[in-house]
């Protein structure tokens, strides 16, 4: 009795292997079957339509058949690391169904990101291994969700425009491009605040100011076109210029302090003024970090207020003016 049970269980040779492959065609993820030369042997999987095409065109095809070559080339090299070493690859990478030549495309639009596993497959007569299982995971989801917290993360709500936090990164990592390259004097750094904004909030409330804040950061937008901007805490912005001569952050400044004097905020049919001073400096050999230009930019934005505010003071002008007195 025993043994027609365990023969019921496990049936013969054949049928577990068939029993078998027909669990691996149910998965919902793709699991691929290359040898060294890159090339599909067999595929498994893959039956949910939503992440992934239909894959059983790859069967018989190489990686470069299939794929853009940079891609073929890459994923061909990993394959024979793992087969060589024996390690397992794992790794995150971009498709479209676009990008792949006689993909049905009847899966999702668009690029996708998947997380790919690779491990050699082991013959049971022994040997080295010629085969790799590519075990793949859709992401897309995750990617996305991900990208949206970082933008949240890096992005002033308000305004649209970068953090205090996101926008000193990245003014950091262009610093380090400038010092690296000895060149710390072409890249220009302005600290920018708004003339008078409390007085907007006092009498109008903070939801005005809020849109007062977000009609100047437009202005800031649409002038200064070859920097980087961001709201660094209330009513003050910075920006930072790469590879640019001074002059040239001073006409997209002087642009937006036109264009706001032309355009004012509009409350129904009354008009608010709202006008910025700044300080614009270049960076030194001795800057080591964005704070350095904030605060000599500082420093000359409150030499701009004591000179009537809406202008803008930069190092060159202080320079002169202090060797006059």
């Amino acid at each position: 009795m025993a043994a027609i049970q365990a023969s019921d269980t496990h049936g013969s040779k054949v049928e577990r292997e068939a029993f078998l492959e027909s669990i691996l065609r149910a998965l919902i993820d793709p699991v691929f079957v290359l040898d060294r030369d890159g090339r599909y042997l067999d595929v498994f999987g893959a039956i949910e339509r939503r992440a992934y095409d239909s894959p059983e065109y790859l069967i018989g095809k190489t990686l470069y058949d299939v794929m853009p070559s940079d891609a073929a080339e890459e994923f061909l090299a990993e394959i024979r690391r793992v087969l060589d070493t024996g390690e397992v690859w794992v790794g995150e990478y971009r498709l479209s169904a676009a990008q792949c030549v006689g993909n049905p495309q009847d899966g999702p639009d668009g690029e996708q990101w998947f997380l790919g596993r690779m491990a050699p497959l082991y013959s049971a007569s022994g040997g080295a291994p010629q085969r790799v299982a590519w075990v793949v995971v859709n992401i897309s989801e995750r990617k996305r969700l991900e990208q949206a917290l970082q933008r949240l993360a890096n992005t002033d709500e308000l305004t649209g425009m970068l953090n205090r936090r996101a926008f000193l990164a990245e003014a950091e990592t262009a610093l380090a491009g400038a010092q690296r390259d000895r060149a710390p004097q072409r890249l220009q750094f302005a600290l920018i605040d708004l003339d008078h904004f409390k007085q907007v909030n006092d009498r109008y409330g903070h939801l005005v100011g809020d849109g007062v804040l977000k009609h100047v950061a437009d202005a800031l937008n649409q002038c200064l076109r070859r920097a980087v901007v961001g709201r660094i805490g209330g009513e003050e912005f910075a920006a930072y210029w790469i590879g640019v001569e001074q002059e040239v952050a001073l006409e997209e400044l002087d642009c937006a302090e036109n264009l706001l004097r032309s355009h004012p905020f509009l409350l129904g049919k009354e008009r608010i003024d709202m006008l910025f001073s700044a300080g614009l400096c270049a960076a030194e050999l001795v800057d080591r970090h964005p704070t350095d230009l904030l605060r000599r930019a500082d420093l000359l934005l409150y030499d701009a207020k004591d000179l009537g505010r809406a202008r803008i003071c930069r190092s060159a002008q202080v320079e002169r003016r202090r060797s006059e007195d």
